[in-house]
């Protein structure tokens, strides 16, 4: 098992981590530097990727939560 849980994982977590925060700007250039996703550092991932799911497609969402879950 990774590092990563995502039902008990905060977002702020992640972007604590380096190799995690390499994964998401990857796939999504400067989205860590987010005012809104500063805002999140309290939520849990989860709910976070949740919340993503109106915007970006499940398929997508899926492969990034595997690669931060593999990390």
């Amino acid at each position: 098992m990774g590092r990563y849980d995502f039902a008990i994982t905060k977002v702020g977590q992640l972007l604590d981590d380096p190799e995690a925060v390499a994964v998401i700007e990857r796939r999504y250039p400067g989205l860590t530097r987010q005012p809104m996703v500063a805002l999140m550092k309290g939520m849990p991932a989860e709910k976070a990727f949740g919340m993503a799911a109106g915007y970006i497609g499940q398929d997508e969402l899926d492969a990034v939560r595997a690669e931060l879950e593999s990390l």
